[in-house]
């Protein structure tokens, strides 16, 4: 799901060591714990040397946020700067000899001391490494959508032409074209699989990724999954055009909110030949968004009847986004809030507990996608898909995408057709590893990134349908 969330907590405005340190750079993996009122909150911020400087991405697994890339990274030995935008938050550090960065995150004016170390990146035992048996091609192409220019990665097979073509999208936040997250590069692996299998395969990085600042705003601010589904036509469209493609069937496989284009695009594009939805949400945004809540709270450990109220208002806060257009949302949102905070169970909640559900009100009103997601159902799109080849998978401890809610919900609407295949995993979690609770704190520490037997499962589906020549 989409990590644009604002409920981290801030760090802090940094007294400067001394500056008499030899040169060194902030690439790597830093892991820090914010202190805070009696708690602590674990992040992991991710620093890439990119051709203009650094890039940074940040994680708190504890709050599901994944990936949120810095807007700004400067650095000058030994003074760190990162900003990120989203959260309203940055940190300003020192490198010091010995991997470590001593600084301050700052968010919302409050500030908090926090100590970064680095640690060696994870060499994860399933992600390919060259030379590989196949062609690998940087590709640039137009998206559908007016002004975009999106850059990725073609695989061919070494000889003869390939069985069919595939287009991967990536799930929800700003990801490359390995989808990469918590160390893992799932789009990477499954491309490599595929390839190896006669299989034609385009990855692209996500819109805006790697770009400066001002253009991630110009590109994101108002970007909804309806963009990025035009996104991921013009990748279709660049294999469409392609010479060594332009012949295969050609389908496009997403996970997570990628799952969810995958269906889009094909209601969009007839040409779509067969759609693979990796945890694809098939429901409407706010009841996924409603049972993760729910999920967090038994977490956090509070009592049944408080988490039952809190569900209750938030059901009362989706209906009211539905019920609103984003503009009236703005006009209204304060008068809502008021509404809902006279009345039971809202009014008994605790002020901060239910302050913080009001605000999601303000934040469908401002948040594009946030609001679109909360609103949209998906069913007509996938009911769209008709009697076109469809694999439709998810993990039983998927606690993001419900497998037994959303795979019902594709098989009611596509049990009809006879290409439709529908199958769960067991013990697997949202990004299909084998997991013990399927939690997102997980997804780092587990070795493996994709369970083989879930590779083997798309292949051998892909098989079955576009046999050699």
């Amino acid at each position: 799901m989409k990590p644009y969330f604002t409920t981290l907590l801030s760090l802090l405005s940094l007294i400067l060591l001394p500056a008499a340190l030899r040169a060194q750079s902030p690439a790597g993996i830093w892991d820090g714990t914010l202190s805070f009122a009696g708690s602590s909150l674990p992040l992991t911020i991710r620093i890439t040397e990119v051709p203009e400087g650094y890039a940074a991405t940040l994680e708190s697994p504890d709050q599901g946020l994944r990936g949120l890339q810095a807007d700004t990274v400067d650095f000058h030995n030994p003074e760190l700067k990162i900003a990120f935008g989203a959260l309203r938050a940055r940190y300003r550090g020192a490198l010091m000899p010995g991997g470590m960065v001593m600084g301050v995150f700052q968010q919302n004016g409050q500030e908090f001391p926090l100590l970064l170390k680095c640690r060696p990146a994870a060499v994860r035992s399933q992600e390919p490494q060259p030379p590989f048996p196949y062609i690998c091609r940087e590709v640039s192409f137009p998206s559908r959508a007016d002004g975009v220019e999106l850059h990725g990665t073609l695989t061919l097979p070494a000889e003869g032409m390939p069985r069919a073509a595939v287009v991967l999208v990536t799930g929800s936040g700003l990801q490359n074209r390995d989808e990469e997250l918590f160390g893992h590069k799932p789009f990477l692996v499954i491309a490599d699989r595929l390839t190896r299998r006669g299989y034609a395969v385009l990855r692209y990085d996500d819109r805006g990724f790697g770009a400066p600042e001002s253009e991630q705003h110009r590109l994101l601010d108002n970007a909804t999954t309806d963009d990025f589904t035009l996104d991921a036509l013009g990748a279709f469209d660049c294999l469409a055009a392609l010479r060594d493609t332009t012949a295969c069937p050609i389908g496009i496989l997403g996970h997570s909110e990628g799952g969810t284009i995958a269906f889009v695009a094909a209601a969009l594009e007839p040409r779509v030949d067969f759609i693979v939805s990796m945890a694809g949400l098939a429901v409407r945004g706010d009841r996924a968004s409603l049972r993760q809540n729910r999920r967090l709270m038994e977490l956090q450990g509070l009592d049944m009847a408080l988490t039952e109220d809190c569900c209750t208002l938030l059901e009362a806060v989706y209906a009211e986004i539905r019920n609103h257009t984003r503009e009236e949302l703005k006009a209204e949102s304060a008068e809502l809030k008021m509404r809902l905070a006279a009345r039971e169970p809202a009014a008994s909640l605790p002020p901060a507990m239910r302050g913080n559900l009001l605000q999601l009100l303000d934040s469908a009103a401002a948040n594009a996608w946030i609001y679109h997601f909360l609103t949209y159902d998906p069913a007509e799109a996938i009911a769209a898909a008709g009697e076109r080849p469809v694999l439709a998978i998810n993990g039983t401890l998927d606690r993001q995408v419900d497998a037994e809610e959303n795979l019902g919900t594709i098989r009611r609407l596509l049990g009809k057709s006879p290409a439709l295949t529908v199958k769960s995993f067991e013990g697997l979690n949202h990004l299909f590893q084998p997991c013990a609770t399927g939690d997102v704190a997980e997804y780092e520490r587990i070795e493996t990134t994709i369970a083989p037997e879930v590779l083997e499962a798309i292949a051998a589906w892909l098989d079955t349908r576009f046999r050699p020549e």
